[in-house]
């Protein structure tokens, strides 16, 4: 049976972010179920992957995802930039203190959130923009918003070192 060459593209895609991240994949045990089915290994980790989430979406629902969303990407960066030492510190600061002034607020207005539609779909648009490279959604809402609200009241002078 001929697979379609669309299907073999995203084979493709996905064997080489397997092959990019090993160890996440679980690489060399899919490439032995690969060698006894003689199926691709691909179409494991894909079944293996719809799988998972439909069980996080069971166990815990959208909710669940979310948070998920929100916490797990970010706080790896987090780490990573810690133990780097780069200039990324500053961008994951900013997206931890906006997110939880949108979680605090979130909380506060919770009544309102059940009459948005969609607000599971728009809160993941709006968390993933928050921390895209290539947005950094969570500056633009400090500098704009956070920021001016914040600054009147906070006192930004250097620390007096003791002596």
């Amino acid at each position: 049976m001929a697979i379609p060459p669309q299907v073999e593209q995203v084979i493709a895609k996905v064997d080489a972010f397997m092959a990019k991240y090993p160890q996440l994949s679980q690489y060399d045990r899919l490439k032995e179920i690969e060698d006894k089915t003689g199926y691709p290994k691909s179409i494991f980790f894909i079944i293996g992957v719809l799988l998972f989430g439909t069980v996080l979406v069971l166990v815990g629902g959208t909710k669940l995802i979310v948070d998920l969303m929100g916490f797990v990407y970010p706080a790896y960066m987090s780490f990573k930039s810690m133990d780097s030492g780069s200039q990324d510190m500053t961008q994951w600061l900013t997206y931890w203190v906006v997110f939880s002034f949108l979680s605090i607020l979130e909380n506060l207005l919770g009544f309102l959130v059940d009459f948005i539609p969609f607000y599971t779909w728009i809160k993941i648009g709006i968390i993933v923009w928050m921390y895209h490279p290539s947005t950094m959604g969570a500056k633009t809402v400090y500098e704009q918003g956070l920021r001016p609200l914040l600054l009147p009241y906070i006192d930004v002078s250097e620390p007096k070192k003791a002596d």
